[in-house]
């Protein structure tokens, strides 16, 4: 069984769901969430090596279960974090797990200095936009200085960025 594995972490609970940060999760959990919601995207294998390329992994476990997890990285030297991928299990949604993840990871980074938060979605996905912007995103139309340190996607995808300063 393989782990994340690093020396930092926080973990909060929230109800009934404990929202933690870069514990030693087992690599299955990440998989068991975050395949189904991008299998059209990521393989096994390629979803593996991104798991393992993230600076920081959120998770929210219920009842022992991980029903949420987000991979964020580091953006060079430009003191922001991208999010690489944030999903619920579907039958979790409509909760305000997400919510609660998001809320914790914007609460952690204005805490450790971060100036912003910048992530990809789907436009289709309106779900997912609308939380992102009743949390203080806003879709970006340009290009950033950064832009050239993150992966690049077809028109039908948003960029949304959130200013912590």
């Amino acid at each position: 069984m393989k782990y994340f594995y690093t020396n930092q972490h926080i973990q909060y609970n929230l109800e009934s769901t404990q929202i933690s940060r870069n514990l030693n999760y087992p690599l299955w959990h990440l998989q068991d969430v975050l395949l189904p919601l991008f299998e059209k995207d990521y393989t096994y294998d390629s979803l593996r090596e991104t798991i393992q390329s993230a600076n920081h992994i959120w998770c929210a476990y219920e009842n022992g279960k991980c029903i949420g997890c987000a991979l964020i990285t580091d953006i060079g030297s430009y003191g922001g974090l991208y999010v690489i991928l944030f999903g619920v299990k579907k039958s979790a949604q409509g909760r305000g797990i997400g919510k609660r993840l998001l809320e914790d990871i914007i609460r952690w980074s204005r805490k450790h200095g971060y100036k912003f938060i910048y992530l990809h979605t789907e436009y289709t996905n309106k779900k997912a936009i609308g939380m992102y912007e009743r949390a203080g995103f806003r879709q970006e139309f340009y290009q950033s200085n950064f832009s050239d340190q993150l992966p690049r996607f077809g028109s039908n995808i948003a960029s949304m960025i959130l200013f912590l300063m």
